[in-house]
């Protein structure tokens, strides 16, 4: 604000000098009994100081707003003093997008299959017994045995649903679960078959995981061979 505006806005001479000024002292019917003026003070110091004060403070702002002095702490003397900008890092790969076999090693035993029946899967293998790992990080939200006697275990995250047949499973509904956890173990219950086509229950055949991989982001089925090969 300049000093005019400063002038015109805050100091009202009328208010301070009435009109008859030294003259309404001696003149006025007080004789020798008349009052005196008091302290006069020249306007143009209140101004001035005014504009000291004015100046002082946007300075004070200022130097808060850069951050004050870089050795002091953040809020000394009850300022809050903002510290400088933290640089933002890149994020690494999401980890609900990351997806690994259910096994260290494993051979495909049937390719992509069940598209007929809006399924999509394939069956990996590594023997009886071999532990199955959680190919995501996620949640279980189904373990159950279906229609025709499958054990089904379904994994769930923002990214996938993974859903595993035919193992022993030892995860729980509402378990929390870490990529590559342990969740059970390779078996052949329920519908499987030996590489004639015949039934294996209660035979000892047919040991496999069948893997189905559903992709939230796009609302359908993927190749669970592309997520594993990529």
């Amino acid at each position: 604000m300049s000093a005019a505006n400063y002038y015109d806005n805050h100091y009202d001479e009328d208010a301070y000098w009435p009109e008859e000024e030294p003259a309404w002292f001696a003149g006025d019917g007080y004789g020798v009994a008349a009052p005196r003026p008091g302290l006069v003070i020249n306007p143009l110091l209140l101004v001035a100081a005014a504009l000291i004060i004015f100046v002082g403070f946007s300075v004070l702002v200022e130097w808060v707003s850069a951050g004050g002095d870089d050795a002091a702490p953040a809020g000394v003397g009850g300022l809050l003093i903002p510290a400088g900008t933290p640089q933002v890092q890149p994020l690494p790969q999401s980890a609900a997008d990351a997806f690994a076999a259910p096994y260290d090693e494993y051979w495909v035993t049937q390719g992509l299959h069940g598209a007929a029946y809006g399924h999509m899967a394939i069956d990996v293998a590594a023997g009886q017994g071999t532990p199955i790992k959680s190919p995501i990080a996620g949640a279980i939200t189904a373990r159950y045995t279906d229609g025709v006697g499958n054990p089904v275990l379904v994994i769930e995250n923002a990214v996938y649903r993974v859903t595993l047949l035919h193992g022993i499973y030892t995860a729980n509904v509402g378990d929390q679960v870490a990529l590559g956890q342990v969740v059970g173990e390779e078996s052949n219950i329920g519908y499987t078959t030996d590489m004639q086509g015949r039934l294996c229950s209660g035979r000892d055949c047919g040991y496999h995981t069948h893997l189905n991989v559903f992709d939230k982001r796009l609302n359908s089925n993927v190749n669970p061979l592309d997520l594993l090969n990529r």
